[in-house]
């Protein structure tokens, strides 16, 4: 479930990358904030921090971002801290990537196979993915050897199963509701 400040934040800042017609752009930026907050979770909380001044979290994230990612992004980051809403930033950000996903008709959707899929299969898969959703599919894979075979299918509202394991497990449901 979305936060109201997930939403009022994220949102304010999908909007401006709209008003500027920057949102591709924008969103590189917010991916790299994203792979470093990842990569260095005690920045995030440094930031977060009471026991810091807010002037000083504020210069440090002027020391670290200015030049680095566009001003309304900087701006971003300090109001967020200077609200005390900073913990939220992971959030926020990936609020700003729902509504740009939403914006470009994509489609999130993670395929987990008993076996690696080849670079044909996946392609393949995408198109047909793409073609019953009706909608830009964005795919990622996982491996998980205890499906046995098939493929499932997980969107952000559905799941598909076609999995080994799953005809297992509904070949034995039925066999136990089964009255002899």
């Amino acid at each position: 479930m979305r936060s109201e400040v997930q939403r009022e934040y994220g949102g304010a800042l999908w909007a401006i990358a709209v008003e500027d017609n920057c949102t591709e752009a924008m969103l590189a930026d917010v991916h790299a904030l994203q792979t470093l907050i990842r990569e260095t979770p005690e920045y995030l909380r440094l930031i977060r921090c009471p026991d810091v001044p807010l002037d000083t979290r504020i210069a440090l994230l002027d020391e670290a971002f200015r030049g680095r990612v566009p001003d309304t992004l900087l701006h971003f980051l300090q109001l967020l801290a200077e609200r005390g809403h900073f913990l939220f930033l992971p959030d926020c950000l990936a609020e700003f990537c729902r509504r740009y996903d939403e914006a470009n008709n994509i489609e999130n959707v993670t395929v987990v196979s008993a076996v690696p899929l080849s670079r044909a299969q996946k392609d393949a898969l995408g198109q047909k993915l793409s073609q019953k959703l009706q909608r830009n599919v964005r795919m990622s894979t996982k491996v998980d050897p205890t499906v046995m075979g098939g493929l499932r299918v997980e969107t952000e509202g559905a799941s598909m199963d076609g999995t080994v394991l799953r005809r297992i497990e509904s070949i034995r449901e039925n066999l136990l509701q089964t009255v002899l």
